[in-house]
């Protein structure tokens, strides 16, 4: 395959319809009961209430999607505050955010903990891949970054001067849409107490300000009610919308918005995560299996004969021989 091919391939599957998946993908995550089975499950605090509660009780306003900026200065500061030239990172609400790096899903829990009320910070980042060949870094690092400015920036907005004892607890999700390995995992990162010189024990609560959880969707199955839920969102291509729809109102108690199914139906449409999964396959290298493949993914999502021949160096006729065949098996 040419540069030039590849290069039109790419945009295709990550270009604007990348973009366009990303941000279906966080509205859709951003729904106050899936955020409930997210937190239900991997955040402490939450464990023994149940999802209705949480999503109805604990969910403080509406969730932030794409709108907060993490740089310093930045987080905190009212919209005429923003600075009309901004350069960086997209963002596509493509509101006075546009350009900066911002939260993905960011919201405040208020949950009852020892007789009184606690609020938790919580962020939620789906990401498709943790690789960190495609990344150029190691996705925990920045997820350390993170929680860092989630705590630097309450400064002045949650507490005032010198009182940090007012810090609350932040938390920030990753979604990975792979896995380091074949299996689904999740991994909680916190601060531990050591003692290295006798034994003087700190309450806990004033040191466990902030956690990290890695969430990897693995190639198999898993019986774990988080990831089957992530998977049939995110990772179960061969579904419909309407499938999924019925599985995760039966399954969860999830009664999707017209909203809701709408970010859902878009997502199924893209299919990003067949495309993405298509071209780690190879399917450039040589006019194989793999391309043959790749090829009927690519036709299954309404691409053109000539794109699919563009993008995977098959012979144009070869393609549409392939399509026929793909018509007359439906």
């Amino acid at each position: 395959m040419s540069t030039d091919d590849k290069t039109s391939i790419y945009e295709v599957f990550y270009g604007k319809r990348n973009a366009q998946y990303d941000l279906n993908a966080k509205r859709l995550l951003s729904a106050r009961k899936i955020l409930a089975e997210i937190v239900q499950r991997v955040v402490p605090e939450c464990e023994g209430f149940t999802t209705d509660y949480i999503a109805n009780e604990c969910i403080e306003g509406e969730p932030d999607v794409g709108t907060i900026p993490l740089a310093p200065g930045l987080t905190n500061a009212k919209p005429a505050d923003k600075p009309d030239n901004i350069i960086g990172n997209r963002n596509e609400d493509g509101d006075f955010t546009e350009g900066y790096v911002t939260y993905d899903i960011l919201f405040r829990l208020r949950i009852p903990q020892s007789g009184e009320m606690i609020t938790l910070i919580v962020n939620v980042e789906p990401q498709r891949t943790h690789n960190p060949i495609k990344l150029d870094y190691h996705l925990i690092c920045r997820a350390v970054f993170y929680v860092a400015r989630m705590i630097s920036s309450q400064k002045n907005r949650d507490f005032q001067g010198s009182d940090y004892d007012s810090i609350n607890k932040v938390y920030s999700i990753w979604i990975c849409m792979d896995s380091p390995i074949k299996d689904s995992s999740i991994n909680l990162y916190s601060l531990k107490e050591k003692h290295l010189l006798h034994k003087y024990v700190e309450n806990k609560r004033l040191y466990d300000l902030m956690d990290i959880v890695m969430i990897y969707l693995g190639d198999r199955a898993d019986k774990d009610r988080l990831v089957q839920l992530l998977r049939i969102l995110f990772k179960e291509h061969g579904m419909s919308a309407a499938q999924k729809k019925d599985i995760v109102e039966k399954e969860y108690g999830i009664n999707l918005t017209p909203e809701m199914e709408e970010e859902m139906t878009k997502m199924c449409n893209l299919s990003i995560g067949i495309a993405e999964e298509a071209y780690g396959n190879g399917y450039g290298n040589g006019y194989d299996k793999a391309n043959y493949e790749a090829a009927e993914r690519f036709l299954a999502m309404g691409l053109s004969p000539e794109q699919v021949a563009k993008g995977t160096d098959m012979p144009l006729n070869t393609v549409e021989e392939l399509l026929k065949k793909l018509k007359k098996n439906d």
